[in-house]
């Protein structure tokens, strides 16, 4: 799969069309961003709620259909990403429902400690309950589309807004720029402010780095063993 923004995508679809022969390729995904509107986290647990998706024109003059999504394939490995790197799983979405304008989702993030990743999902989690980074942005392959003749949508230029019919939801992710201007933060949730939590960060700290030196000396213990069973 090859990932392209909305941009490029418009432009490869007005190619086609003015050529009037062709097709576009199968393996195409669109990353499309969202101003994320989002529920309470839960006290419980580390989960956020997010609206990924609705079907409003967005920024980029496009529409994606609330009753075109296919989820069947992504339901089967829910990950939930940073930027779209595919190498950054931060966390799963634990519920994805069909509104009606749209998608929402729950996200329950990776731990803190997790290997690799538990930086960014620390991150993620923290700046979305603090209320400095709320957008989402979901990855999709377009299964039906139409170029728009609107020409307030640009509909007779070189960049005409996309019309998605029917679409897969292949990852979404947390992200800094949104896109969707409608997918508003819910004016009601008030932002939590989160204590820094510097001293439980420095005892983790702490605990990995004794749990390091611990490791090397059983390591070392084992070596000078082996030797001296070999000398006996």
């Amino acid at each position: 799969m090859r990932l392209i923004t909305p941009e490029r995508f418009a432009k490869m679809a007005f190619d086609v069309r003015k050529r009037g022969s062709g097709r576009m390729p199968d393996d195409l995904v669109i990353a499309r961003s969202f101003a994320a509107a989002m529920d309470d986290p839960d006290p419980s647990g580390r989960q956020l709620s997010y609206t990924i998706t609705t079907d409003c024109v967005d920024r980029q003059q496009d529409t994606i259909a609330a009753d075109g999504w296919d989820l069947s394939s992504y339901l089967k490995s829910p990950v939930v990403l940073w930027g779209h790197n595919q190498d950054l799983v931060i966390g799963k979405a634990i519920s994805v429902d069909r509104v009606d304008n749209g998608l929402k989702a729950t996200v329950e993030f990776q731990p803190a400690d997790m290997p690799i990743v538990g930086g960014w999902a620390e991150y993620a989690y923290r700046s979305g309950v603090s209320g400095f980074v709320r957008a989402t942005s979901v990855g999709f392959r377009p299964l039906e589309w139409d170029l728009t003749e609107d020409p307030d949508r640009d509909g007779d230029g070189w960049f005409p807004g996309i019309d998605f019919r029917r679409q897969e939801l292949t990852e979404f992710s947390i992200v800094g720029v949104p896109c969707n201007p409608e997918a508003l933060l819910d004016p009601s949730v008030a932002p939590i402010t989160i204590s820094s939590d510097a001293d439980d960060l420095k005892n983790l700290t702490s605990r990995r780095n004794a749990a390091s030196r611990a490791a090397e000396r059983r390591r070392l213990h084992d070596i000078r063993s082996k030797r001296i069973a070999s000398l006996a």
